[in-house]
């Protein structure tokens, strides 16, 4: 697998935890055989930082373990544990080979630099990153009501053209893995970052936005009226993240719908649901793009 490819995480109910596909055992595999008593089948590459599944290897055990990171082309090691249910979502990535979690990971023509053992990075959103930065976004203002390291908000900026985002954000890891990936991308004049609870901070971005992006799992729907509160007078995009029965996905987009044209006083439609990834059995992790006016 070549550095920056992806494996999918699908994720159980409860507690998020990042699984792996298995990966066809290439010559990575036949290459672990010599370094490894039994080597894994499944991982991940976010830059240089090679990540291995929970249950894998433990990091104790006595293997060169740069010689195995060169077998990938890495130069750090990880194990992946489940992500931190609580509400700043840490990353509970053990690092057992590298001197820190820091990596610059580049996908979709854009460059992300965080922590991997301080914040979370699902790969599964990939395809809804590069569609966020495939929209034609020419002169608009964003509100991220979620941003975290940038995940949307990069792409909107870097590749979708947007004048200016407004990113929200309460992780200090977060922000300081966002600082330095708009750094990185050239665009750090192109965003203000609001730090703290965006129950606090939303109020202040009122009729500013264009487009606003509610990127939170299992639901944002506390954040729902300051979303439609941040839309200029003529109204504007909101997507909308959301776990939902796969069962259920009409009804909840007409219920969301209806909700939102309430919320707004104002006609609501739906433009487009994307369906992202697997949650867990039947629950499917989606974004429904509204137009508000």
């Amino acid at each position: 697998m070549p550095q920056g490819d992806f494996i999918a995480f699908p994720v159980t109910s409860g507690t998020e935890k990042l699984m792996f596909e298995p990966n066809e055992k290439t010559n990575y595999f036949e290459r672990l055989l010599p370094l490894m008593d039994q080597p894994p089948s499944k991982w991940n590459i976010l830059g240089n930082l090679v990540i291995f599944p929970k249950g894998s290897c433990t990091g104790e055990e006595e293997y060169d373990w740069e010689k195995i990171a060169q077998v990938f082309g890495c130069k750090k090691i990880g194990i992946q544990d489940e992500i931190n249910p609580g509400e700043l979502r840490r990353s509970q990535l053990k690092l057992i080979h590298g001197n820190n979690g820091w990596v610059s990971h580049q996908e979709n023509f854009v460059i992300y630099e965080f922590d991997a053992s301080k914040v979370m990075f699902s790969s599964g959103n990939i395809t809804e990153r590069r569609r966020m930065g495939q929209m034609d976004c020419e002169g608009e203002i964003i509100v991220d009501a979620y941003c975290g390291i940038g995940y949307y908000s990069i792409p909107f900026l870097a590749r979708a053209n947007a004048a200016h985002v407004h990113a929200c954000e309460m992780n200090p890891d977060s922000i300081e893995a966002l600082n330095k990936g708009l750094l990185c991308n050239g665009i750090q004049e192109k965003c203000t970052i609001h730090q703290g609870d965006n129950q606090s901070t939303l109020p202040n971005l009122r009729e500013i936005a264009d487009r606003v992006i509610l990127g939170l799992i299992p639901s944002s729907e506390p954040t729902w009226k300051l979303a439609v509160d941040c839309l200029k007078p003529e109204g504007g995009i909101i997507h909308v993240h959301m776990n939902v029965d796969e069962r259920k996905l009409d009804e909840w987009m007409a219920q969301t719908i209806d909700k939102f044209s309430r919320l707004s006083g104002k006609k609501a439609t739906a433009i487009h649901l994307e369906k992202v990834k697997w949650y867990c059995p039947h629950i499917r992790h989606v974004v429904l793009d509204i137009r508000i006016g």
